[in-house]
């Protein structure tokens, strides 16, 4: 319960960083999973890959989409509960993407391409 309660301050970051960036997203899937992070952040991840696979989305969203990703990765590194959200939702969505995945190791930050880098192996 304490790696929970530490998380929630970053994870609360996080979500109004998401919330400022993809509001439409964000609504839809809080009204869909509710208060679980790891359902809202998998299916984050799985939108920001359909996104570049399907090309359907300007660089800009796209480029929000990897800054949040980004600003994740800085939480998890401090975090067990927040990486474990990281890795096991938004970058498994985007190592299962040949584009999204191509384009993610332009965009990432060196400390997100570790763990990404920790997915593929």
């Amino acid at each position: 319960m304490r790696n929970l309660k530490s998380a929630k301050p970053r994870l609360t970051k996080l979500s109004r960083l998401l919330k400022r960036n993809f509001p439409d997203f964000y609504a839809e899937a809080k009204f869909q999973v509710g208060d679980d992070d790891q359902s809202l952040y998998a299916r984050f991840g799985q939108y920001l890959a359909r996104s570049i696979e399907t090309a359907r989305a300007p660089k800009q969203k796209i480029n929000q989409g990897f800054n949040v990703l980004n600003k994740m990765a800085e939480a998890a590194n401090d975090d067990p509960y927040v990486r474990t959200v990281f890795v096991s939702g938004p970058l498994e969505a985007i190592v299962d993407a040949p584009r999204a995945l191509a384009y993610a190791r332009t965009k990432l930050s060196p400390v997100a391409q570790a763990y990404l880098d920790g997915l593929k192996e």
